[in-house]
């Protein structure tokens, strides 16, 4: 079963009470963080606490005890107690030893306690060492593992109010120490999957989910109309890139450029921000812009770049689909043939295979005889760099027929297409040739 709880550390400090505050709100005077989180993040919902300590801790900080003068000491028990007797408060023991098997013994002790869509706000405040950034790895896994959420990562900022012998002379009610809120540390993690992702993959899905969360918060918080409409440029390139993206994975050949200048358009926009309202994004500019500068003015390049493109991004279907359909659209845009016109396209598909099998007429299975004999003449000057392009269509078909038809390795797609490419890429320059010539 989910729960709303507190995830926390009890070091083996001396600490001094203090009253902490997070959000205009007051907990009540206490040495602990623990129970001020849970004080005021706890509001009307049911918290459970998980407390993790080492023997040592547990006898100076849990139990009541004496400081270095003989004075009494309330522990952590005691002030639960005192201040919210209905807590539910889970010890859990961990060991001292932080080598690298004690940290991944820490990994597993903590994973354990991570219940299924659990909401987690952690307390960083009084973990020492590697604990923070261990905690930080655990936290990242478990939102995917155990679907679980991150309420708030969180610091009792002690240190504020100055050095100890300052803070002991201070008056009770001047002692007040902030929480820091570092969830949005965890918002940077995310940022960095999503640049990741879009580097290795060119989806940006991710990035476009993050965009938007970071924009609505934006909205909703008195930000100024100038971060506000940073924020609005911003999310629409997220939403832009992501786009362009699915352009690529869908294989709409006839309307990617366009999306990409578009794209281009909107990182013209970006660039005259210095400082973002959505930070992360502003670094990532030129890594799109490097993404996609393969691309230029030339559209029989575009053409082959397309399917390049979803290549070098892991996409193998489209690929094969762009490197086939779009030689196709090259060979109207030259011929003057309407490039949605699919029944022209089949002819021409035919056109190409009669040509390269040699195939005699009275074999052929054709729509439009005249036309497709006009195609044959047409292309037989670019017979040996269009010779690719059946072998282009047969692994097309496969991957379309879910291999039913063929029984190749998956291996073999990634290595033909390398192949296959080089050789018919001098077709796409001939074809930009006639283009130029047009003009």
């Amino acid at each position: 079963m989910s729960r709303h709880v507190l995830f926390s550390f009890l070091g083996l400090n001396e600490y001094l009470p203090c009253y902490y505050t997070f959000g205009g709100k007051k907990a009540s005077f206490s040495r602990f963080t623990q129970t001020a989180m849970y004080e005021l993040f706890r509001e009307d919902k049911q918290m459970d606490v998980v407390l993790f300590l080492t023997k040592e801790a547990k006898v100076k900080n849990w139990f009541d005890s004496k400081d270095r003068d003989g004075n009494f000491q309330e522990g952590l028990q005691s002030t639960f107690h005192r201040i919210a007797p209905e807590a539910n408060v889970k010890l859990v023991e961990i060991s001292k030893e932080q080598d690298e098997e004690g940290n991944w013994k820490l990994f597993d002790t903590i994973l354990k306690e991570v219940h299924h869509g659990d909401t987690i706000y952690f307390d960083f405040t009084h973990s020492f060492r590697s604990i923070p950034l261990l905690s930080l790895i655990v936290i990242n896994y478990v939102r995917l593992v155990k679907n679980a959420k991150i309420g708030k990562l969180v610091y009792g900022w002690f240190e504020s109010l100055g050095p100890l012998f300052e803070v002991k002379k201070m008056p009770h009610e001047k002692r007040l120490a902030p929480i820091v809120d570092m969830t949005n540390m965890m918002t940077l993690l995310d940022w960095t999957n999503g640049v990741s992702q879009f580097e290795q993959t060119g989806d940006a899905s991710f990035i476009k989910e993050l965009s938007h969360s970071q924009m609505s918060s934006i909205m909703k918080h008195q930000s100024s109309q100038e971060e506000k409409k940073k924020a609005i440029v911003l999310n629409k390139l997220a939403i832009q890139l992501e786009y362009v993206g699915r352009c690529m994975q869908t294989s709409r050949s006839l309307q990617i450029m366009d999306e990409i200048q578009r794209l281009r358009e909107l990182l013209e926009e970006s660039k005259q921000f210095e400082s973002g309202a959505i930070k992360p994004l502003i670094p990532l500019l030129n890594k799109i812009e490097e993404k996609y500068k393969g691309f230029t003015e030339e559209s029989s390049s575009n053409y082959a770049q397309m399917a390049d493109w979803c290549y070098d991004n892991g996409w193998i279907q489209p690929a094969y689909t762009l490197l086939q359909e779009n030689a196709i659209t090259l060979i109207c845009e030259v011929h003057n043939i309407d490039a949605n016109d699919e029944k022209r396209r089949q002819d021409i598909s035919s056109a190409i295979r009669i040509m390269l099998e040699g195939i005699e007429e009275e074999k052929w299975r054709v729509r439009d005889k005249q036309f497709t004999k006009q195609m044959v003449q047409n292309l037989t000057p670019y017979r040996k760099i269009l010779s690719p392009f059946n072998n282009i269509t047969d692994y097309r078909n496969d991957i379309n027929h879910a291999g039913t038809k063929q029984n190749r390795p998956p291996e073999k797609f990634d290595q033909n297409f390398k192949k296959v490419f080089e050789e018919i890429f001098p077709f796409f320059q001939a074809m930009g040739s006639e283009m130029k010539e047009k003009v």
